[in-house]
């Protein structure tokens, strides 16, 4: 893991990052909630050794500076485009947890270029308003006093009781992180006004104008360890979401609110089946969207552009039956010859036009974003050239594998790249 600081109108901001190196598309941000810091990410991170991730310390939180004012939605979520820019990380998938999950909605409406997959980790995805409170009366109940430790013994000592059986001295660091010394013992660097403004921004947030400019595959992953009308409110408002919201998501998982703490192997599989959505779902729009010389030839074996857009087309088709596909107990036989296939796939393809082998594609791809959304990461596949690989692995080599011709065609027919 490493860390960082930069500056965006004059406020210091600080990021943690896991796997600098890494470069499997997309990357994903992370967005902590209210009282919460980056390092809260540290349990999903670890559990996701091959994917670029960064966590921002939101303002007020973690390491970041703590300005008296600029805690509207609109303000944070341009502090997270700002750190993956200076990143470079192209277009990203967000999650966001509790208050995280307002601004992660607010980033994806605000900025559909560097947003191309959005996590609501136990996040409010409707009005506050639908609870039947008034800002007055969530006031007085969202706004209890702000812890204060003598000793950093006394802060981890709380944070085990209330975590229970989910407590492990690896949430020692997270806990320290979110402290600051005040010259009388430890305090949150989180103010009382601070945290008010931050609530009422919450409370007011337009959710139906954001969520009706979200524009990529959406996960709602909710805890269901809540019981009366708070979780029935949560169930009705993740109803609408997914009725209203195309590309919509909903699990439940049988958790308290913090879900990655208490079961982060659960949310790396979500966040590794949102990145493959959210990576097949931008190659596909890419791909459907070129226009050009489509008899062009690309310098790719002997084919012309259309050939290896009907290769494209052919080998996303197939995507459904390799993602479903398990080993058996039979014995193997001949070995997969995908050039061999693919060769056929592009013969039968010869007379189709362009633009059916395009419909052809954003049809595969709306049936594989069904199957990514459940898929088994951790299990093999049997079919293909990447047999034998986990889902996970196997699928993400093959979103690679159509980026890498995407590239191809842009340079064959002079399109140039609509993302990084």
């Amino acid at each position: 893991m490493n860390e960082g600081n930069f500056e965006r109108d004059g406020v210091k901001l600080h990021y943690l990052e896991w796997n600098g190196d890494e470069s499997s598309r997309p990357a994903v941000l992370l967005l902590h909630g209210l009282s919460s810091n980056a390092a809260f990410w540290s349990r999903t991170a670890a559990l996701l050794p091959r994917r670029r991730m960064v966590a921002l310390d939101q303002r007020a939180h973690g390491s970041s500076s703590a300005p008296a004012a600029g805690y509207d939605p609109a303000i944070l979520a341009a502090d997270a485009a700002a750190l993956v820019e200076r990143l470079g990380l192209g277009r990203v998938a967000v999650a966001g947890h509790s208050w995280g999950a307002s601004i992660a909605l607010q980033l994806a409406a605000d900025r559909p270029d560097l947003v191309a997959g959005l996590a609501i980790i136990d996040g409010p995805v409707r009005p506050w308003s639908e609870l039947g409170m008034t800002w007055e009366q969530a006031a007085r109940v969202l706004q209890p006093p702000l812890p204060k430790y003598p000793a950093l013994e006394d802060a981890i000592e709380e944070k085990r009781r209330f975590l229970r059986e989910s407590w492990g001295d690896d949430l020692a660091g997270f806990v320290r992180s979110g402290l600051v010394a005040d010259g009388t013992g430890l305090r949150l660097p989180l103010t009382a006004p601070i945290r008010l403004e931050i609530l009422r921004s919450m409370f007011f947030q337009p959710y139906d104008v954001l969520w009706a400019q979200v524009r990529c595959p959406v996960l709602l992953a909710l805890a269901d360890g809540d019981s009366g009308p708070f979780l029935d409110s949560k169930r009705r408002s993740a109803q609408v979401i997914s009725e209203q919201v195309p590309g919509t998501v909903v699990h439940w998982h049988r958790s308290g609110h913090d879900i990655p703490i208490h079961l982060p192997g659960a949310i790396a599989e979500e966040i590794t089946r949102l990145c493959l959505r959210a990576g097949l779902a931008d190659v596909t729009a890419e791909i459907a969207g070129l226009e050009g010389d489509w008899q062009a030839p690309t310098g790719y074996q002997d084919w012309t552009a259309k050939d290896l857009l009907a290769h494209l087309s052919s080998s996303q088709a197939a995507l459904p039956a390799i993602s479903r596909s398990r080993p058996t107990a039979v014995e193997p036989g001949e070995p997969f010859d995908s050039g061999r296939w693919n060769a056929s796939q592009v013969r039968r393809r010869k007379e189709t036009p362009a633009a059916d082998l395009k419909l052809e594609l954003e049809s595969a791809g709306v049936e594989m974003d069904r199957l990514l959304a459940e898929l088994s990461v951790s299990e093999p596949v049997a079919a293909g050239t990447h047999a034998g690989l986990v889902a996970g692995d196997a699928l993400q080599k093959m979103v690679e594998h159509q980026r890498d011709h995407l590239s191809e065609l842009r340079r064959t027919l002079g399109s140039p790249a609509s993302s990084p």
